[in-house]
């Protein structure tokens, strides 16, 4: 009996012995998506317009490196800021817009927008909540308009230290789109 559980075991795991080169990973998941490592604590997701040019990024915290686990939500501030400068030099933004630094909110989650003449930051927080979610957010699922009755920013010239900590303190999520550049 305990040789039939046995070979019944050894043929019903063969799928997952048998799923073992990048190719078989490849059929049945898809297409890796490329994260790149650009600081010690955040990944970088990119996305492409089809000429090339980025046209949108994702920064999140590395959960995981080669050989550390990390126990952390929040993206580190300074780390964060100092890459964020390096992507999008301050130059090459473009002038502050209307409702620059403004923050929406909804359940669980906030929404920092920092508008540019040529592209946008939206840092994004999640808050823990009684009936929390598991902080859900999908791609596209919120969009809000920038309102018509506030004031452009005193200072309209970028500059390196335009993200504010205390206006996005649980920062888990940041993409950057640029303006006039279409994702595929």
């Amino acid at each position: 009996m305990k040789r039939a559980g046995a070979l019944i075991f050894v043929l019903l795991s063969s799928e997952y012995v048998y799923m073992q080169t990048a190719a078989d990973i490849q059929a049945k998941y898809g297409k890796p998506v490329a994260a790149y490592s650009v600081s010690e604590h955040i990944w970088m997701t990119p996305e492409y317009a089809p000429d090339g040019q980025v046209c949108r990024i994702r920064l999140y915290p590395k959960r995981i490196s080669a050989d550390t686990n990390y126990g952390w939500h929040d993206l580190p501030f300074n780390e964060l800021r100092d890459v964020l400068n390096a992507l999008v030099r301050v130059e090459t933004r473009g002038a502050k817009k209307e409702s620059f630094g403004a923050t929406a909110t909804g359940g669980n989650s906030a929404w920092t927008i920092y508008r540019y003449e040529n592209v946008i930051f939206t840092f994004v927080s999640f808050f823990p909540m009684t009936s929390f979610d598991g902080g859900v957010l999908k791609k596209g699922e919120y969009t809000f308009p920038a309102p018509e009755t506030e004031p452009l920013p005193t200072e309209s010239s970028p500059s390196s230290n335009d993200f504010v900590q205390w206006k996005s303190p649980h920062t888990e999520i940041v993409t950057v789109t640029w303006n006039g550049r279409k994702c595929q």
